[in-house]
């Protein structure tokens, strides 16, 4: 599946303003058994990458995997919890620059950052997420839309998540 459109929601919903479709809840999501809405998914997400959750994230990745990449390479839920326990790969990518694997650019002094060091170093962060149904399946967009002068990599994040039976989770990673 190409993600392209994925990116053109993505910045139409960053230019549109932050709007989560979905009714306000007075009670936590696991309280009530319904999933919480794009907005609270939004908060709940980007909180456990600024902080570091691991568990948290994995807590996302679905049973079956995850799509990770411009290229949407699958990537096995057993993959990637080995990835977080080794910290490499996925894990590197999510939570720590200084393990990211990347060719140096003798020509760039910014170097690429952690989604982590994006979310908390930044001059300037925006989220906003949407709602969208495609071929029948109820998905979040989830956008952060960095400026950073040190890192490589600033720009747009979009993390798209599919409603399933256990709730939000994960079907791409940038």
């Amino acid at each position: 599946m190409k993600l392209g459109i994925f990116r053109c929601v993505a910045m139409v919903t960053l230019l549109a303003g932050s709007v989560a479709f979905g009714s306000a809840q007075s009670s936590s999501p696991q309280e009530s058994g319904k999933p919480p809405s794009v907005k609270q998914l939004e908060q709940q997400f980007f909180a456990g990458l600024r902080e570091g959750d691991a568990n948290k994230v994995l807590s996302y990745i679905p049973k079956s995997g995850v799509n990770v990449g411009s290229q949407a390479e699958h990537v096995e839920r057993a993959d990637v919890e080995q990835q977080f326990h080794a910290k490499r790969g996925l894990y590197c990518k999510l939570f720590d620059s200084s393990c990211i694997d990347a060719k140096i650019d003798l020509g760039n002094s910014a170097r690429p950052c952690s989604d982590r060091e994006l979310l908390t170093g930044s001059q300037k962060v925006r989220l906003a997420s949407s709602e969208v149904t495609r071929s029948g399946v109820q998905q979040a967009v989830l956008v952060a839309e960095i400026k950073s002068d040190r890192c490589s990599n600033a720009g747009l994040i979009d993390f798209i998540f599919n409603l399933d039976a256990d709730g939000w989770k994960l079907f791409s990673i940038p």
